[in-house]
């Protein structure tokens, strides 16, 4: 009866333990899937929250539609929305129409580019034109405000007009 031993016990224990551990998660992985689900819903409520505070001025960590690595790109959700929008086509159809719009506000740097960009669909959707319809439409459709789906359209303009005019290396160096 040497076998019988508190090691033995509680090795036994633990493998048992985990066995039901591993079955308790295969059941539950059904509920698990659901769950990631909601939460990705809950996500993109919260950052388009955040979105919308940092554009009125406080400073907030994580943006909606886009990073805050520079450059800025479009985050999942971003990429998303534009499809959805049919954005991505507007922008092609009206490429070079939006592209000289941008270069006639005569842009010094990227960061220009990039301002300048959103400024223009802002304009354009002021001002009713064509190509700000569509994107109108999609954010009352999903209950959106309309500042949000602009600011990744102005990165995906941005895009567009930087493939074109882009200003190099513009770090300034300090000489001492």
């Amino acid at each position: 009866m040497e076998f019988i031993t508190p090691t033995n016990i509680l090795s036994t224990a633990i493998l048992i333990l985990i066995g039901i551990i591993g079955y308790f998660l295969k059941e539950k992985l059904g509920v698990l899937g659901k769950l990631e689900v909601k939460i990705s819903q809950i996500t993109n409520a919260i950052v388009e929250i955040q979105t919308l505070l940092t554009g009125r001025g406080y400073t907030i960590n994580q943006k909606l539609v886009i990073t805050s690595s520079s450059p800025m790109k479009l985050t999942e959700y971003g990429e998303q929305m534009m499809q959805e929008s049919g954005f991505y086509k507007i922008a092609e159809a009206n490429k070079r129409f939006l592209i000289d719009l941008v270069k006639n506000k005569s842009p010094k740097s990227n960061y220009d580019i990039q301002e300048f960009s959103y400024q223009i669909l802002k304009e354009l959707a002021t001002q009713n034109h064509p190509v700000s319809i569509p994107l109108k439409n999609y954010v009352f459709q999903k209950g959106l405000v309309l500042e949000i789906i602009l600011q990744a359209a102005g990165i995906v303009l941005r895009d567009m007009v930087m493939q074109e005019l882009k200003f190099e290396n513009q770090t300034l160096e300090s000489k001492g």
